[in-house]
């Protein structure tokens, strides 16, 4: 009898359902990603070891890859954009600092702030249908940078469902104060020098872009890039940071399938499929609404937004939706509000063209209230302050009024719903109960509403939230 292997099991299963696959990675399964396979799984050997001088296989890879955005230098990520994300905020932000920041933030900046001990001064974003977050306006953001003066800015620019705004005020307010604009745009690697697509930061002047590659393009999961975009942020304050966070043995596999990236990059026919790609979403866009369909990126477009047609974010009720796109793929995200399709043009397009011609506009209604709305709390603490406090797990039922000394995450899309040093009230207790009761009966999960720990007395079931120890009130 062989020894059980869990998790090869369930990919296997996965990949036996032969179904389309509207999420990340990219590739969607099917692309070239340079030398995928055991034989090519090596280390820093021979002349596949970086130098100090750079004269190597991996910074010739990285040059070029820099070529291809237009940047002063580029860094391969092995740890997606996570890394790319806290080794920017390491290198701008040191214990104390106040940083201006969209709190519709992925949880790496949370790490990155605890790292740096920075003082987050939150930008909340407005919802749009279905309770999707939009961007943060471009004009807030620019009038808090003036009067508050923050040692950097992070923003999170596009969306996770592909939601872009200009950058053009903030970009102009920080040049003029020599503050650090950063912007994880894990989400938009695909933005640059594209017709039909959002502007990318780069384009417009932020100081360090974050790119997750493997969210849409064809090379393997793990992989970003930090882009060094101008000289603002010092090469040798970046590879410091870079170089504490970093594993000191990357995968030259994950590496090999960016070197395949930046060689894509420099052929015609790549920058035409995405912009075909872009041609037939738009279409799709007209053909849903014609059918009484709300798309969250074409509403946004109608509002003058910029929106990524990678992104197809379908609003109704997510159970309707989920359950008949589930008959011909799998999709990125689904919430009680709608359903989230990656797509990149490695998709099967009759397939998605099959899927949407059985979707109409009876798919509509919301029996879930509490989710309708964001909470937003008060911040006691600092994230830092927050989780270097003792700290005690305590059931849902005592939480209220008690300090959070841990993130509390719906996954996907990886926002923190709660941050360390957030005062808990009942809005945000509603809120994660009825989240939680929809990943418990479809999909994803939320990170940090957790069972009791071993050895702790609790009702059976009972579901609960790691607080610090000081107690705050009712």
């Amino acid at each position: 009898m062989s020894a059980e292997q869990p998790l090869i099991a369930a990919l296997q299963r996965y990949k036996d359902e032969r179904k389309a696959r509207w999420h990340t990675p990219g590739h969607k399964g099917q692309a070239p990603m340079g030398l995928v396979d055991g034989a090519s799984d090596v280390t820093e050997v021979g002349e596949l070891t970086p130098k100090s001088h750079r004269r190597d296989p991996l910074h010739t890879s990285e040059d070029l890859m820099a070529k291809t955005f237009g940047t002063l230098r580029t860094w391969y990520s092995v740890q997606g954009a996570t890394l790319p994300v806290m080794a920017s905020i390491l290198a701008t932000c040191r214990p104390g600092d106040t940083v201006l920041v969209d709190r519709n933030a992925h949880r790496s900046v949370l790490s990155g702030l605890v790292l740096a001990g920075a003082r987050p001064l939150w930008l909340y974003p407005a919802l749009g249908p279905g309770a999707y977050v939009l961007p943060v306006p471009d004009k807030v953001r620019a009038q808090m940078i003036r009067r508050h003066k923050p040692k950097a800015v992070i923003v999170t620019n596009p969306t996770y469902d592909g939601l872009s705004a200009s950058l053009k005020e903030s970009v102009a307010a920080c040049q003029a104060l020599q503050i650090p604009l950063i912007v994880d745009e894990a989400h938009g690697t695909h933005f640059f020098g594209h017709r039909g697509f959002p502007l990318s930061a780069l384009s417009q002047g932020a100081d360090l872009v974050c790119h997750g590659t493997h969210k849409t393009e064809p090379v393997l999961t793990q992989t970003g890039l930090l882009h060094q975009n101008t000289s603002r942020v010092s090469t040798e304050q970046i590879q410091q940071a870079w170089d504490l966070l970093a594993t000191s043995s990357p995968s030259y596999l994950l590496m090999a399938s960016l070197d395949t990236l930046q060689g894509l990059r420099q052929t015609p026919a790549y920058h035409a499929r995405w912009e075909a790609l872009a041609d037939a979403a738009h279409k799709v866009w007209d053909d849903l609404e014609k059918k009484d369909v709300l798309v969250l990126q074409k509403w946004w477009s109608d509002q003058g937004g910029m929106a990524d047609p990678a992104k197809l974010t379908l609003i109704g009720t997510g159970d309707a939706l989920l359950s008949h796109l589930r008959q011909y793929g799998e999709p990125e995200k689904a919430d009680p509000f709608g359903v989230t399709l990656v797509l990149t043009p490695y998709d099967e397009w009759p397939v998605l063209e099959q899927a949407i011609r059985g979707i109409g506009g009876g798919m509509a209604g919301n029996v879930w209230p509490d989710l309708a709305q964001w909470p937003q709390a008060e911040m006691l603490l600092s994230p830092a302050e927050a989780m270097r406090q003792p700290r005690k797990w305590v059931p849902v039922r005592e939480a209220c009024g008690r300090i959070a000394a841990a993130p509390v995450t719906p996954y996907p899309p990886g926002v923190p719903v709660i941050m360390p040093g957030e005062r808990i009230d009942s809005a945000m207790i509603s809120w994660l109960q009825s989240a939680s009761a929809w990943c418990g009966q479809k999909t994803g999960d939320v990170e940090g509403f957790a069972p009791p720990p071993e050895g702790t007395l609790a009702k059976e079931g009972e579901q609960g939230l790691w607080v610090t120890s000081e107690v705050v009130g009712n």
